[in-house]
């Protein structure tokens, strides 16, 4: 098996599964600050359930993990995610926007602790997550 990417270096082609443009099944994820949060929001067809219209649990994190790491990630602070934690506190029906947003905890050396939660339009929190965000060199 050849593996084209070293550890120490990561290269964006665009085909990021959350907001990758090039990528046709993509989440069309896209972020906007106010201050020092970071929000964007998502929509998740049926195709992404877990439970009958329930939307699976891991794309709930896997979308919370994408906004914590641009949290940092669009400031030029390139990071990988090292560990994430997901608490998920309701059901979140499918074919419905979901609003997440991130925020900094606190940095210690190359790692950048950070919270997130997504919240349906009603105002309801459906997930809320951390994550410990280690910096990287990278390649554009």
């Amino acid at each position: 098996m050849t593996n084209n990417t070293s550890p120490s270096t990561f290269t964006d082609d665009r085909y990021c599964f959350c907001c990758g443009e090039k990528n046709p099944l993509n989440l069309k994820m896209q972020f906007h600050y106010e201050g020092e949060k970071l929000f964007s929001s998502v929509f998740f067809p049926k195709e992404y359930q877990g439970f009958n219209n329930v939307v699976h649990g891991g794309i709930i994190g896997t979308a919370l993990d994408e906004v914590m790491v641009n949290l940092h990630y669009l400031k030029d602070q390139r990071v990988v995610t090292a560990e994430y934690n997901v608490r998920l506190k309701a059901p979140c029906p499918v074919n419905q926007k979901v609003l997440l947003s991130a925020w900094s905890i606190k940095k210690k050396g190359r790692l950048y602790f950070t919270g997130s939660e997504a919240r349906l339009e009603n105002g309801t929190l459906i997930a809320e997550a951390t994550a410990t965000c280690m910096k990287i060199t990278c390649s554009q």
